[in-house]
């Protein structure tokens, strides 16, 4: 489920952040996308339907012989508005709606085309009371579920089915169940489209309809779009419906890839045939016709092949713009070829029947099908699970990339350990109260690892609660590019993260003489969930005696080839991996803030703590003065100020993390670039905003009354808090606050306005 959950999520990330990077038409406004929703269930919601008398309830809900526009399945066939904006069921006839009158004789009609079936008014409407009332009862179903997994959605596949029978699988009722319940559907009716919407996501598909529209549904939820917009963007991703057709390219005399790619050309043999648009019945290729000229010129006595064979050229010849034609020889994966012209015969050669393509090389040479399919047949329209997941992600995920084995750089091997030699830690964590100065120091020693003019070995991230794998490490992603005819277009490409990128500029740096540190460092490492973030990245920070990772992983094979391409040579040179010696990861964390998430202790052993004391640095901030009170009577030293307050929270059992750094104000207002005086409207500010809130919303929020003793009637109102401290100060807290402070009686003079 977890694994799962993490491939949805980066479906779901793929498409927030497309239009991010690309123009996307949304075909219809958000406010008009809900108004439609709300007149439509205004209309036709189940308690609507429901509450139908039995005169009414035909005419509303089924097509009419008198043209009535308004009914029911007219609105959900024909509205040209929900039909651009919730997606299409045209086509077929009539008797897709399970019940209709015929406009040639006002006959009420169910069955089929070839067999259809007249009614009786009195049939009719027990006919259509029947489909009524198993819509209004499938969505009661429906709105008394949980749909949180594909198993949920499995499961109201069954349900329905068993319910409903046949008219489960109805395009009209799955558009009505998709308009009743916008956000538990998607607004796909053919099994094709979400099937290439899923494989294009890298998603292998559930056998049952419902279990397909959970799958995306359950992607679309984890975005902010309505399902329309969420449906153009995964459009706009990977365009129409696409079917793979595996291709040989070889017979027993000849290899012909090389040939066919230099021309830009497909083919299959069987020339003899002569010329297949001489076999065109009715706008199609008569597949009897050429297998009685197989016959004639290949397979005299076997017409069970000859038919077979037939079959494979009608495949190839029906191949359109949309078919994406994969090109092997045998088991080997050679190339993609897409963009496919109408078929020509060329009498000069051997593989006479021909269309023009554009060619893609996608593949290494190691590559091949999962499965096995199609091996012996020279056209055929690949169809397992496991293989159009292979081929999907390797046409949108690399398609324009050139085959590795004719691009890849030399292998250069790689050294983990180096031998670099520092009195740093690698994996380091400093942690202590806000204000510190964990920042500051992690800075600071920074430049003294990496050198001041080193800038792009280091990089620097901040965790969040939302913060995943994909983002640290790296993932798919779709880019613009351009097609070999120079069109815009949209390819996937890994796209590293943060560690990926300093692990391979580290990586890189181990094959020089002249080794350098590279640093990552990760501000409030603690805001997000590690565990998570890192993944298997985790065993590799387990470094032995010479600073290498003491247990290696075995990387994806995104990563592999992502390695490969930076660095040189093929994905297989990158099986498994390490974090060099000059690769190091720092941290800063506060235990103090709310909703950090707890580290387990195998996490935590594989780091060096260091921890900074509340005062370990308060030596830049030590008489440090700013005038405070309304009259500027006041001159406080900040550091003696933040120590009384310390006291205070101390003898409350208040624990040091909470506790006020000498830099909880910024070290810019609280040590001024001359002098020793603070800009007071500075610090009144930023203490009011900061200090105070602070202590009143989480440092001491259960001892506000006593900590801002000296508000008296005021002390639980943040906003009379700070009006006072205008006009009193540091007279705001409690008596033993303002003694510790000291301000010295000679200080309480204004300052002399004319100096």
């Amino acid at each position: 489920m977890q694994q799962e959950s993490m491939i949805y999520e980066q479906a779901a990330n793929l498409v927030i952040e497309y239009p991010n990077n690309h123009t996307v038409k949304f075909e219809t406004p958000k406010d008009e996308i809900v108004s439609l929703l709300n007149d439509f269930k205004e209309k036709f919601a189940p308690e609507v339907l429901k509450s139908l008398s039995d005169d009414e309830l035909l005419g509303y809900i089924f097509l009419t012989a008198d043209g009535n526009n308004d009914s029911l399945c007219y609105h959900l066939e024909f509205n040209p508005k929900l039909k651009k904006t919730f997606g299409s069921i045209s086509g077929g006839s009539s008797f897709k709606f399970g019940l209709f009158q015929r406009q040639e004789d006002g006959k009420w009609t169910t069955g089929a085309p070839k067999t259809p079936q007249v009614l009786s008014e009195t049939e009719a409407l027990q006919f259509g009371k029947t489909i009524r009332d198993n819509l209004v009862n499938a969505c009661e179903m429906i709105q008394s579920r949980t749909l949180d997994s594909v198993e949920a959605y499995e499961k109201l596949d069954n349900d329905l089915n068993e319910l409903m029978g046949k008219f489960a699988t109805y395009a009209w009722v799955q558009k009505y169940f998709h308009m009743i319940f916008p956000d538990q559907f998607i607004g796909w009716y053919v099994t094709d489209w979400l099937k290439h919407i899923l494989f294009g996501f890298g998603i292998n598909p559930s056998e049952k309809y419902y279990g397909m529209n959970g799958q995306l549904t359950l992607i679309k939820k984890m975005t902010s779009y309505m399902s329309p917009h969420f449906q153009d963007i995964c459009y706009a991703m990977f365009g129409e419906i696409r079917h793979f057709y595996r291709l040989g390219s070889s017979d027993e005399s000849e290899h012909y890839a090389e040939k066919w790619k230099e021309k830009g050309i497909v083919a299959i043999g069987w020339k003899e045939t002569g010329d297949l648009l001489n076999y065109i019945k009715n706008g199609t290729l008569d597949k009897d016709k050429v297998a009685d000229a197989l016959s004639t010129h290949y397979y005299q006595s076997d017409k069970k092949t000859a038919s077979r064979k037939a079959g494979e050229i009608k495949s190839f010849y029906e191949t359109s713009s949309s078919s994406v034609i994969t090109v092997m020889d045998g088991s080997q994966l050679i190339a993609f070829v897409d963009g496919l012209s109408p078929y020509f015969y060329d009498a000069n050669e051997n593989m006479a029947h021909q269309k023009s393509g554009v060619w893609h090389s996608s593949f290494d040479e190691s590559d091949k099908l999962p499965e096995d399919e199609g091996y012996l047949t020279t056209c055929y329209e690949v169809k397992k699970p496991e293989n159009l997941l292979f081929l999907y992600k390797k046409y949108y995920w690399s398609k324009g990339t050139e085959d590795s084995s004719t691009t890849a750089e030399e292998y250069i091997p790689i050294r983990f350990n180096t031998g670099y030699q520092t009195s740093f830690e690698r994996n380091r964590i400093l942690f202590g109260a806000p204000g510190t100065g964990k920042s500051y120091t992690i800075n600071k020693e920074a430049k003294e690892l990496i050198g001041e003019n080193n800038e792009d070995d280091y990089e620097r991230v901040t965790f969040h609660p939302d913060y995943a794998y994909a983002h640290f490490v790296g993932t798919y992603k779709p880019v613009p590019s351009k097609d070999s005819q120079g069109n815009d277009t949209i390819t996937y490409a890994y796209v590293p993260g943060p560690f990926m990128r300093v692990y391979v500029k580290a990586l890189k740096n181990s094959r020089n003489a002249n080794v350098r540190p590279f640093l990552l460092i990760i501000e409030e490492i603690n805001r997000a969930n590690v565990a998570a973030v890192f993944g298997d990245i985790f065993q590799l920070l387990d470094r032995g005696d010479d600073e290498v990772s003491e247990y290696p992983i075995q990387a994806s094979e995104d990563i592999k080839a992502y390695l490969a391409l930076e660095l040189g040579g093929k994905p297989e040179d990158y099986t498994k991996i390490r974090i060099p010696d000059n690769m190091f990861i720092w941290a800063t964390m506060n235990s103090a803030d709310q909703g950090v998430f707890p580290m387990d202790t195998a996490f935590k052993r594989r780091w060096d703590f260091t921890y900074l004391g509340i005062d370990d640095s308060d030596e830049k901030i030590r008489g440090k003065y700013v005038y405070l009170a309304d009259d500027k009577s006041q001159k406080v030293e900040w550091n003696k100020l933040r120590k009384a307050i310390n006291h205070f929270l101390a003898k409350e059992k208040i624990n040091e993390d909470k506790q006020l750094g000498p830099y909880f104000i910024s070290r810019s207002i609280v040590v001024p670039s001359e002098g020793d005086e603070i800009d007071r409207e500075k610090f009144i500010r930023v203490f009011k905003n900061k200090v105070i809130m602070y202590l009143f919303e989480d440092a001491a929020r259960q001892k506000r009354a006593k900590l801002f003793e000296g508000c008296f009637q005021n002390s639980t109102r943040y906003s009379e808090i700070c009006r006072e401290f205008d006009v009193k100060g540091i007279g705001i807290f409690n008596h033993d606050i303002q003694l510790e402070t000291e301000p010295e009686e000679s200080q309480w003079m204004p300052p002399n306005e004319e100096n």
